[in-house]
């Protein structure tokens, strides 16, 4: 019986994934936690994307 839950961001309690308040300070929940990995991922892949493109300008913009 695994149940799926969700951490508070204030009191680090642990919830229900279908509570949308916390059970043990009443703050409300997230939909999805602010620092999960896929945002990470999404982020780092924006950012290489924005170098790699930054490169490649760079070496025909750059006088030899």
């Amino acid at each position: 019986m695994n149940e799926e839950v969700k951490k508070c961001l204030y009191c680090q309690g642990k919830n229900k994934a279908t509570d949308s308040h916390c059970q043990h300070c009443g703050m409300a929940l997230p939909v999805k936690h602010p620092h999960s990995k896929r945002s990470k991922i999404k982020f780092f892949v924006k950012v290489f994307w924005a170098i790699v493109i930054f490169c490649v300008i760079m070496i025909f913009y750059l006088p030899r």
